[in-house]
């Protein structure tokens, strides 16, 4: 423990609070995913005024009005790589861990101007690392583990024909696992703390969106999602999640977004993305984690080369929702890339049974930490890699 100089108290302080931000999840978007679906992920997530997934109502309910009659399946793979320090440079820490995020949505045309629709999308975050954050005897591996899974069941009306609005209830399961805990002891040391295993909780949200084509080259969209909140993640609610008594709620978020057909078989699709971290509780706790709100920006552009094959690429850019003064907090969540390169294409089989996949590269980043966080320094590696099958009926 000498190298680690105890002058660093706070390092046993932030034992309880480091093992809780696992939520910073992938690419520019907190626990959300660059891309909501298949093919939104070809194009940097862009989607809110250029609805093609099912999925997409999780961007904006509306959307679902111009799909008609489908049913979809995505996944999405994450390879993720993190090689940290924690405390001091010379306590080294390496993660390796592959995340696999399913995707599921159906959407039925009820009337001309009326569907109902069902997306299921994951987010989440892991991490495992090789050893103890620090070397306490008796301490296990640092290991964690979120996973939110939302349903959304989506409404959508059109008043008139070039006018949609929608409606989505957000009904969220969450997941959370840590392991390899590092607390102060009764006596100011550290010692290991307890395993509590698998916690769950259940919450709830809604979301609202309007889509607008003034003239078929252009179409304009706009979206608010209010918070998801959640019950106490009852197993951590006395020790890691203290602060917040067990409550880990996903943000509220609004965005905007236009899509322009400048020429045949062409889309160009640009959002501005808002999600508001500082206002939800497990993330917002300034003296831990410091999360930050976020603006999100979101390009993207199809061309649909013949009736067979649709090409994408897409770019998105965001603000780090982490500091330096915060890197303690989040070496367990190395999820911090705010940049991300998106290509994509489609196979149409027939009329009715597509093939999608996009592949995005999120740009590697390193944070190093200042303050009372020096010596805690993170970086990461990783991509995406997303598949969909969409049956029209």
């Amino acid at each position: 423990m000498n190298k680690f100089k105890r002058r660093n108290m706070f390092l046993a302080l932030s034992g309880i609070a480091l093992n809780i931000s696992v939520s910073n999840a992938y690419a520019t978007n907190g626990i959300y995913l660059t891309g909501s679906g298949a093919s939104s992920s070809g194009m940097g997530g862009a989607a809110i005024a250029f609805p093609q997934d099912v999925t997409s109502a999780v961007d904006n309910p509306a959307g679902l009005a111009e799909l008609g009659s489908r049913v979809e399946l995505n996944g999405a793979v994450i390879p993720i790589s993190a090689d940290s320090t924690f405390g001091s440079t010379d306590n080294d820490l390496h993660s390796r861990k592959l995340i696999i995020i399913p995707g599921f949505g159906v959407n039925y045309q009820i009337a001309p101007q009326w569907t109902f629709g069902v997306a299921v999308t994951g987010a989440g975050a892991a991490s495992e690392y090789d050893r103890p954050v620090l070397p306490v005897p008796g301490a296990g591996d640092a290991n964690a583990s979120l996973v939110v899974i939302n349903t959304s069941p989506t409404i959508t009306y059109k008043p008139l024909p070039n006018l949609s609005i929608g409606a989505s209830l957000v009904i969220g399961v969450e997941q959370l696992r840590l392991g390899g805990l590092v607390v102060p002891g009764p006596s100011g040391s550290l010692e290991p703390g307890p395993s509590h295993g698998n916690s769950y909780a259940y919450g709830i949200g809604t979301g609202f969106g309007v889509l607008w084509t003034p003239i078929p080259m252009v179409s304009l969209g706009a979206s608010y999602f209010t918070k998801t909140w959640f019950t106490p993640l009852d197993e951590y609610k006395d020790d890691v999640l203290a602060p917040t008594n067990g409550h880990l709620d996903s943000p509220s978020r609004y965005g905007v977004g236009i899509a322009i057909r400048p020429l045949p078989g062409l889309t160009v699709a640009l959002d501005y993305l808002r999600i508001e971290w500082e206002s939800a509780a497990g993330y917002n706790t300034s003296s831990s984690f410091g999360y930050r709100n976020q603006n999100v920006g979101r390009v993207g552009v199809s061309y649909e080369i013949n009736p067979e094959w649709t090409v994408r690429g897409g770019y998105s850019f965001a603000n780090m929702h982490i500091d330096s003064d915060h890197t303690l907090a989040n070496v367990r969540a190395p999820g911090i890339s705010p940049r991300a390169v998106t290509v994509g294409a489609t196979y149409a089989i027939d009329k009715s049974n597509l093939i999608t996949g996009a592949f995005e590269y999120d740009i590697p980043t390193s944070i190093h930490g200042k303050g009372a966080n020096e010596g805690t320094n993170i970086s990461t590696r990783y991509q995406v890699y997303t598949i969909g099958y969409t049956h029209k009926f």
